[in-house]
């Protein structure tokens, strides 16, 4: 699976349609032609934890800025309103990879909203185990794999390599 900020922002808009159905979901703050009400993913900080055997542990922290008409008399209780029914949807939601994988539960972690400068802004934390790829080492497997005859002895060559009999090398 791919973990990527554009795949999780695709993901939480589609999930998130059945919570918030007429809100425009943008992955980042949109200047022009925002229609509101508008919900906008920023990627607030990351961070990477080395972890056992090749993984690592992506800390990604996400804030869900919610938008409404500025000049409406409830402003406050609409913002109230979608804080809640984002509390009631992220504890997790469905990750879809650019690949096209889907099915898997992202767990959210953190989770905190304020209402200031007149939008909702939603915090949460993604913690995701994640490897990375890495370059093969033909070498190294060649060296792992190295079998010796048990009637070979000391110094005999075969096809110019030196064959050493099991037990005279060491890993």
């Amino acid at each position: 699976m791919i973990f990527t900020v554009t795949a999780i922002a695709q993901s939480l808009a589609d999930y998130l349609s059945a919570f918030l159905p007429d809100v425009a979901m943008y992955e980042d703050p949109n200047q022009q032609d925002t229609e509101t009400p508008a919900m906008f993913l920023q990627q607030r900080y990351a961070y990477i934890e080395k972890q056992l055997d090749g993984y690592y542990l992506r800390r990604i922290g996400l804030d869900l800025t919610y938008l409404e008409d500025f000049n409406v008399p409830d402003l406050h209780q609409r913002y109230l309103a979608a804080a809640e029914r984002l509390d009631l949807a992220l504890d997790t939601f469905p990750y879809t990879s650019g690949e096209g994988k889907t099915g898997e539960l992202i767990r959210t972690y953190d989770r905190e909203w304020t209402v200031d400068d007149d939008a909702l802004h939603y915090k949460f934390e993604l913690r995701q185990r994640v490897a990375a790829q890495k370059e093969r080492n033909p070498m190294k497997a060649m060296k792992e794999n190295i079998t010796a005859k048990e009637d070979l002895t000391n110094g005999e060559t075969s096809g110019g390599t030196t064959l050493y009999p099991r037990g005279d090398y060491e890993r």
